[in-house]
């Protein structure tokens, strides 16, 4: 008969996360580097959204296609520089926006709006318009 092999307990991830993040100067790293990470997700998605490549980014806002890539990754230690996000937002035909919001716990530390389009009432008239 075969023996049952003992199972490996881990560490459960929430309470581990939790304990390291009691410490304040893990916290200030670990809140940087998700801002950085929410920052690198904002970006990508919304260059992507506008059909644009990393180098016709690049090329709009005055840098290289690498400073992108990396911005993306969220491979830079620092937070992007506000006046490279804004560049890069007027690029995309976006607003770069600062909001103080209240704490409300675990929330994310950037929030992109999705584009609002237009809803016509008669879709046919508008078809017509457009295929002449």
């Amino acid at each position: 008969m075969r023996k049952g092999k003992k199972r490996a307990s881990g560490i459960a991830g929430d309470a581990f996360l939790s304990a390291q993040l009691a410490d304040p100067k893990v916290r200030h790293h670990f809140e940087q580097r998700r801002l950085v990470h929410e920052v690198a997700i904002a970006v990508r998605s919304t260059r992507m959204g506008a059909g644009l490549t990393q180098a016709q980014l690049a090329k709009r806002i005055g840098t290289s296609q690498p400073t992108i890539a990396r911005l993306e990754k969220g491979l830079d230690v620092r937070t992007p520089r506000w006046d490279t996000l804004q560049r890069i937002a007027r690029a995309l035909g976006r607003q770069l926006k600062l909001k103080f919001a209240a704490s409300s716990g675990d929330h994310d530390f950037v929030e992109v709006e999705q584009p609002v389009r237009p809803r016509y009432r008669n879709r046919r008239r508008i078809a017509a318009l457009t295929a002449t």
